[in-house]
């Protein structure tokens, strides 16, 4: 491992050191292994438990708790590769760079490992983002991590968008609970016909769904005899 000279009198600041060491093999002491971006095989992300440590109370407890793990080799199958180097480029140096494509996992991963103040920005950059087209894809995520105020924006664009926002894909794809809330609201802004033939789509797919689960138990029954 090749590394510059005395590299630590060039960088002035904390940060600035934290920054040169992440996503770096020097001084680490874990490898996280993780499914490619692009697909293809795992590939491994290095870090420094110390930093992760005094970033995460999840962290703390995995590498100093009465449980602490021993392997310096962490499988996570939760997420893949660019979305946990952007979780860790934040722990590593406070700053983050969302997007469409990663803020959901972004914001998985601060909850799952309980940073509050990157939840925050992933929420914010939501709530500044969150449309029509998309308000079906956040909203379940936010009721699933509580995240009330970004609930309470989702159901103002789905109330003043609605013939808008159905006509996503992620609408067909919601839990049955979720799409009945959503038809039993009165404050809904949409022709009644094409509220109709979506539900008549999110029908046919649970049907579809409901069959693919009906042939699984079936094929479990044989497999007992």
């Amino acid at each position: 491992m090749s590394t510059e000279k005395d590299w630590q009198t060039s960088k002035n600041s904390i940060k600035t050191r934290c920054a040169f060491v992440f996503n770096n093999e020097l001084l680490s002491d874990v490898n996280f292994v993780v499914r490619a971006s692009s697909g293809e095989d795992n590939k491994i992300v290095p870090a420094h438990k110390f930093v992760l440590s005094i970033s995460s109370p999840v962290f703390f407890a995995m590498f100093h708790g009465k449980m602490a793990e021993t392997s310096s080799l962490i499988h996570l199958p939760d997420c893949d590769y660019d979305d946990l180097l952007e979780f860790f480029r934040y722990l590593y140096t406070d700053d983050i760079n969302l997007s469409g494509a990663n803020v959901l996992q972004v914001l998985y991963l601060a909850n799952k490992y309980i940073v509050p103040s990157l939840a925050e920005k992933c929420t914010d950059f939501l709530r500044t983002n969150l449309d029509a087209p998309n308000v079906f894809c956040i909203l379940p995520l936010a009721q699933h991590f509580g995240e009330e105020g970004l609930v309470k924006r989702c159901w103002e664009v789905i109330d003043k968008r609605t013939e808008e926002a159905v006509k996503a894909d992620e609408f067909v794809e919601l839990d049955r609970c979720l799409v009945e809330t959503v038809v039993n609201r009165e404050s809904l802004c949409v022709k009644e016909i094409e509220l109709y033939s979506k539900l008549l789509i999110v029908g046919l797919q649970e049907n579809s769904r409901n069959k693919v689960n009906q042939s699984i138990q079936v094929a479990r029954v044989k497999d007992k005899f």
